[in-house]
């Protein structure tokens, strides 16, 4: 088997240099793969920095849910609050209407009585004739105001 190889000769009395082609084919598998190892360093690094924003985005994210936690905290106490001011309000105005309903009561009640004193009173006499009347107390729905 037969080589073919360059020789490169100085005539100097400087140390002398001689390329091959397989040397040079060292050097180049040599200088390629380096360029390779470079790219993945490059790579590793790329994929290094993307995973240490990302953590740091999900550390941001963290913070902001959290901010939002105590202010759905906050709301609720809130709405807890108008709930229990709505159920006094309403408790107030049932016993409003409670009261309304008894007083109206008490005065149909007062006033059928004096209407059959005075019915009595003229029947008593002969000189007026009483005619039948609806009583008042007797509707068909007894306790209006309970149904709000």
């Amino acid at each position: 088997m037969t080589t073919t190889s360059s020789i490169i000769a100085v005539s100097n009395s400087s140390p002398v240099i001689t390329v091959s082609l397989e040397s040079v084919g060292i050097f180049t598998g040599i200088l390629v793969s380096l360029s390779v190892l470079g790219t993945l360093a490059v790579k590793l690094v790329n994929n290094l920095n993307n995973i240490s924003s990302s953590i740091a985005q999900i550390k941001e994210d963290l913070k902001e849910h959290a901010d939002n936690k105590e202010k759905i905290r906050d709301l609720d106490k809130k709405l807890d609050l108008h709930i229990q001011d709505y159920i006094n309000r309403k408790d107030t105005v049932t016993l409003l209407i409670a009261q309304v309903t008894q007083t109206l009561e008490h005065r149909t009640n007062r006033l059928y009585t004096s209407m059959k004193d005075v019915e009595a009173y003229l029947q008593k006499t002969g000189s007026f004739k009483i005619r039948e009347f609806q009583d008042l107390r007797k509707m068909d729905e007894d306790k209006p105001f309970d149904k709000l």
